[in-house]
């Protein structure tokens, strides 16, 4: 994919470079808590972005990774996880660094990824899955226009779509 900018953010494909930062703020307690880790080691984050290097995001069938990173220091700040499962359907997933919570760039990045999933690759719905009480990305995928499809009591989290057609 090419790179994708906006007004404060660049979101590109991950580099060998970004392992370390990865691992850095997806180890947090504070992050980890609404994912489905509890640490994110180097060796982990290093094999993550070593798979990810051999299979950049085309809108192809699988699962890929996408770095948000800040235009003005080239910061990572947080990524994306995509997973194609039908060639019109995909499931994002997002994990930003708390040092960056509350200043709209989950916002930011994700208005601007929902319109090249669906003006490039041409995806028609857009699934993602949050924990009951992660009110922040809940009210983030609210104000995207997501809407909750299902709840699970057994795993604990809720799904929601947007239909991007």
């Amino acid at each position: 994919m090419e790179n994708l900018e906006t007004q404060r953010l660049i979101i590109r494909e991950l580099e060998i470079k970004d392992a370390m930062r990865l691992s850095e703020y997806r180890d947090k307690r504070e992050v980890a808590f609404y994912q489905s880790w509890w640490r994110y080691p180097y060796q982990k984050a290093l094999k993550r972005v070593e798979y990810c290097v051999k299979h950049p995001f085309d809108g192809s069938r699988g699962n890929y990774q996408l770095g948000v990173v800040l235009k003005e220091n080239n910061i990572l700040i947080g990524d994306y996880f995509l997973e194609v499962l039908e060639s019109n359907s995909i499931t994002i997933g997002y994990t930003f660094d708390s040092d960056y919570w509350h200043h709209g760039y989950a916002t930011e990045s994700l208005r601007a990824l929902l319109t090249i999933l669906k003006d490039k690759y041409h995806f028609e719905r857009v699934f993602a899955h949050v924990y009951n009480d992660n009110y922040r990305s809940i009210r983030l995928l609210k104000n995207m226009g997501f809407v909750q499809y299902e709840k699970s009591i057994l795993m604990g989290d809720i799904g929601f779509k947007l239909d991007l057609k």
